[in-house]
């Protein structure tokens, strides 16, 4: 089973777990002939000619940003796209007519299925094979890429590169910390960690980073006198923007060293979020 993501416009605002939502996206699904039924981890599964998923937790992020009036419409173009990307599928056969469309896109772990070309990214995280089209972005699965004549490290440098080909995020630094907020219209802004060095110095020690959805990632070099502070601040960030979406990944923080992430833990003090112990004994112990 192929997994479809339609691309999505951004408009203002309403309660997108309104199970409203959910009855619409039945409604549409059966006008295009599919059964519509509820299956785990927040998903609509659709049985008909083909048989795919659509994902409810973006759909919903979507919804909270539009008048409810115009979910209809909203619903009927999310879900109609991807019925229709998928009942006119691409022609897969020729790498090198497929090359220049693939892209290495960054999933949440839970997304991996059997049949999935993915790899872990991160904890919490993998990375998978995309083919990137105009109106839809495809999972490309061990049946399509079963002749082509590469490997699978190969073909993850070939999404790596063309996340990369299609240029740089947007950088902002706020406040006086130094963090870098990184975002563009696009789904692949978590790729472009693996080359954050092209962004920030991060120094000696690494950086301090967090990737809470599919358009925005930011980090900030870590820093003896103001690391605990940035941790707070990128932690806070990351849970807002991945709470409100559309295609998030992870609330959690991370610690970049030379393109590898490890998780680092936060936990509730004082009604704040803090850095473990360990870490604070690592940040006492630099010069």
């Amino acid at each position: 089973m192929t997994t479809f993501e339609r691309r999505d416009r951004r408009p203002a605002a309403a309660d997108g777990d309104d199970p409203a939502l959910d009855s619409l996206v039945v409604l549409v699904a059966e006008s295009h002939g599919y059964a519509c039924r509820p299956v785990p981890n927040d998903v609509m599964l659709l049985d008909g000619p083909q048989r795919l998923h659509i994902g409810m937790r973006n759909l919903r992020q979507l919804a909270r940003q539009v008048p409810r009036d115009d979910w209809p419409a909203l619903v009927a173009d999310h879900v109609g796209t991807i019925i229709t990307a998928i009942e006119e599928p691409l022609d897969l056969g020729d790498f090198s007519l497929v090359r220049g469309l693939l892209r290495s896109r960054v999933y949440p772990a839970e997304a991996r299925t059997g049949r999935l070309i993915s790899r872990p990214f991160a904890p919490g995280l993998i990375e998978a094979i995309v083919a990137d089209t105009p109106t839809t972005v495809r999972t490309i699965v061990t049946d399509d890429a079963g002749a082509w004549p590469v490997t699978a490290d190969e073909l993850f440098a070939v999404g790596r590169d063309g996340v990369r080909a299609d240029g740089p995020l947007d950088c902002d630094v706020i406040d006086d910390t130094g963090i870098r907020v990184l975002e563009g219209s696009t789904f692949y802004a978590a790729t472009h960690l693996v080359w954050l060095e092209s962004y920030l110095d991060p120094g000696p020690h690494g950086a301090l980073t967090v990737a809470p959805t599919r358009s925005t990632i930011a980090a900030c070099p870590i820093r003896k006198d103001s690391a605990a502070v940035t941790a707070e601040r990128l932690h806070a960030f990351a849970r807002d923007a991945y709470d409100d979406g559309p295609g998030s990944l992870t609330p959690d923080l991370f610690w970049w060293r030379d393109g590898t992430l490890t998780l680092l833990d936060m936990h509730a003090e004082g009604g704040r979020s803090a850095l473990s112990a360990d870490f604070l004994r690592f940040l006492d112990a630099l010069p």
